[in-house]
C-alpha cells in the first residue's frame, strides 16, 4: 500500500483531466513550487502508481468500429490461457485491447476493424483454433463511450470532465498525422521538439498538427495510466438491466458525478447501462450497487458485475 497524502491526491486529480498540463500550470493549481511538483510526480511514477500520460483517441473519428469479445473458456490451464493471449497479440494488428477478467468471464479483447468483413476473418481464425474451449461468449459494438476524469480520491469533487469517444463522423488526416499520434499518444508530455526531431520538422509544426487532431477531436481527452493495486483499489465492471430508459439522462449525470464512477459504456448488446467504477473491495461495491438500486429503484430491474485482473495489451481505449 502506497499512502498517499493531499497534494498526491490533486496532482493525480488535475493530471487525469489532462495529462499534458505543464509543471508550472500543476504548481498554480497546487499552490507550491515547481520544484515540489516534478518531485512529487516522479515519486508517484516509481511507486508505479502513475503508469504513463495518455492521449485518448477516437478511433471511429479515423474510419474503425470497435467490437468488443468476451470469452468463457472450458478445459483451459492457465498456461492454454497465456498461450491464447500470445497468439492474439502475434496475429492480429487491429486488436487495440487484451485483458484478463475474474468472474462472468475470462478474457477480453477490443478489435478495431473497418469493415465487417476484417472482423469476420479474426473471428473465424479464433473459432478455427478455439472453438471447442470456448463455453460461451458475447460480441458487442463499443460506442460511444463517456469517459470521465477519475475523483476516487477526492473527498470534494470541484469538476467532472467528459471525455466522448467511438461514435464520430470520419475526419481525414494524412499519415503525419497518424504517425504523430502513434508517437504521441502513449507520452503526451514529451516536448514537441522531441517529437519533431524524429520526423525532422519544426517544433512548430508538430503543435500545429496536435492543435489540428485536437479540433478535430481526434485527440478526444488526455489522462494518465493509473494503477489502483498500490492505493487499495480494484476496478469493476458493472452491467443494469433496466426496466425503462426514461431516467437514462438522469442516471447519466449521477454517474458523472459519482467519485467512485469514471466511465459509462454504450454499448449495442450485453446491459442496458454499463458503468466502470473503482472501489475498496467487494464490499464498497456492493454499497455502490445498494445505492444506485435504491436512487434508481424504478428503472433497474438487476445489476451483474465482474472485474479486470491484467491488460495484456490496452490501445486507444481508455480502459
Amino acid at each position: 500500500m502506497y499512502k498517499i497524502d493531499l497534494y498526491d491526491k490533486k496532482l493525480l486529480y488535475e493530471l487525469d483531466k489532462d495529462s499534458g498540463i505543464s509543471i508550472s500550470e500543476l504548481s498554480k493549481k497546487l499552490k507550491r513550487s515547481k520544484q515540489f511538483v516534478f518531485y512529487r510526480i516522479k515519486q508517484l511514477e516509481k511507486a508505479n502508481i502513475i503508469t504513463g500520460y495518455n492521449a485518448i483517441i477516437d478511433m471511429s473519428k479515423l474510419g474503425f468500429f470497435t467490437f468488443r469479445c468476451y470469452f468463457k473458456f472450458q478445459q483451459m490451464t492457465s498456461e492454454d490461457g497465456k498461450k491464447f493471449v500470445e497468439y492474439i497479440k502475434k496475429n492480429f494488428e487491429p486488436v487495440w485491447t487484451i485483458t484478463s477478467i475474474h468472474g462472468k468471464w475470462d478474457y477480453a479483447i477490443f478489435l478495431g476493424v473497418k469493415s465487417i468483413s476484417e472482423f469476420h476473418a479474426i473471428w473465424d481464425n479464433i473459432m478455427y483454433l478455439y472453438k471447442k474451449n470456448i463455453k460461451t461468449y458475447d460480441i458487442s459494438i463499443y460506442a460511444p463511450i463517456y469517459n470521465f476524469n477519475r475523483k476516487f480520491f477526492m473527498e470534494n469533487l470541484s469538476e467532472s470532465i467528459e471525455r466522448v469517444y467511438g461514435a464520430g463522423e470520419k475526419e481525414e488526416i494524412d499519415k503525419f498525422d497518424w504517425d504523430i499520434l502513434q508517437i504521441y499518444s502513449s507520452n503526451v508530455r514529451q516536448s514537441s521538439l522531441e517529437i519533431a526531431r524524429k520526423f525532422k520538422v519544426s517544433a512548430d509544426t508538430v503543435r500545429a498538427r496536435i492543435k489540428k487532431l485536437e479540433k478535430k477531436s481526434v485527440i478526444a481527452g488526455y489522462k494518465i495510466g493509473l494503477n489502483l493495486e498500490p492505493l487499495g483499489y480494484t476496478s469493476y465492471r458493472v452491467d443494469l438491466q433496466l426496466v425503462s430508459t426514461e431516467r437514462n439522462k438522469e442516471l447519466h449525470e449521477f454517474c458523472k458525478w459519482h467519485k467512485n464512477i469514471y466511465q459509462i459504456n454504450k454499448t449495442i448488446g450485453e446491459a442496458d447501462f454499463e458503468i466502470e467504477v473503482i472501489v475498496k473491495d467487494l464490499n464498497h461495491l456492493l454499497k455502490l450497487l445498494d445505492e444506485i438500486k435504491e436512487r434508481f429503484k424504478n428503472v433497474v430491474n438487476s445489476v451483474d458485475f465482474f472485474g479486470f485482473s491484467v491488460f495484456h495489451v490496452l490501445h486507444y481505449i481508455p480502459d
